[in-house]
């Protein structure tokens, strides 16, 4: 028994250090869901307290509509990049006697329900070709991959293969990839980021196919056996939509 605890604790700390960044950034992310009725009101009041609360540094936020998925109707609010000694200010400041007052005030009345906070970072090496804007894309879509336990060190060897695939064929397709490291399955959520300016681009490009180009680079039957290694590694996977709410947002 003892042998199996530490060989799943030395698991883990192989995984950690795999998706360890040098200087490690953490974005913090609660979702939201507008009571019945009350999404216009929650806007209104979003859009009032970031004037008062979400004007500067870590403060600043996001916030997207999802509109699709299994949490289409609910909005995204994220904070960050920060780290998590920043992440003791951010705490202090919104747990601030005039801040709660101000939310309890302005927003609380309209949320049903809430998710969070969690915290992501970016695994950049698993990035390919991300954007360099610090603009927000109009749309993001978000797909979201969840691992078998002990799986973590076997995706990360796929995702450098796939984006292998990708770099020698010259794929134009751009992502971001971060994986969830506190507030849910440690270690074991993953997903992967990609701006969009209109439903438009969810249109496959007339390049090559994904399958073609991996067979292109790892040999004729590469695609298949990906398939068959994806199978016993991913629990289960999901996407969703979200839509950038400027006037809700302060960065």
């Amino acid at each position: 028994m003892i042998k199996k605890i530490l060989g799943i604790l030395v698991a883990l700390m192989i995984c950690a250090n795999l998706f360890a960044q040098d200087n490690e950034k953490i974005y913090r992310v609660t979702y939201l869901k507008p009571k019945a009725g009350s999404m216009d009101q929650l806007l209104a009041g979003m859009k009032e307290h970031n004037k008062k609360h979400h004007k500067k540094g870590i403060m600043k936020v996001r916030t997207y509509r999802v509109v699709s998925g299994e949490k289409s109707g609910w909005l995204v609010r994220t904070y960050g990049p920060m780290t998590w000694a920043e992440l003791d200010k951010f705490s202090q400041d919104s747990n601030s006697k005039a801040h709660r007052a101000h939310g309890a005030k302005v927003l609380r009345p309209y949320i049903g329900e809430s998710t969070g906070p969690m915290y992501w970072t970016p695994v950049e090496n698993l990035h390919y070709n991300p954007s360099t804007s610090d603009k927000a894309s109009k749309m993001t879509r978000v797909q979201f991959t969840h691992i078998k336990p002990g799986m973590s060190g076997e995706y990360y060897d796929l995702r450098l293969r796939y984006n292998e695939a990708l770099e020698k064929t010259n794929s134009d397709v751009s992502f971001s990839m971060g994986h969830l490291i506190h507030g849910g399955e440690r270690h074991a959520i993953y997903a992967t980021f990609r701006g969009m300016d209109s439903w438009g681009e969810m249109t496959p490009s007339n390049g090559p196919a994904l399958s073609s180009r991996f067979n292109q680079v790892h040999g004729n039957s590469a695609w298949g056996q990906f398939l068959k290694e994806v199978s016993k590694i991913i629990k289960k996977s999901h996407d969703e939509m979200r839509v950038y709410l400027e006037e809700q947002s302060t960065r």
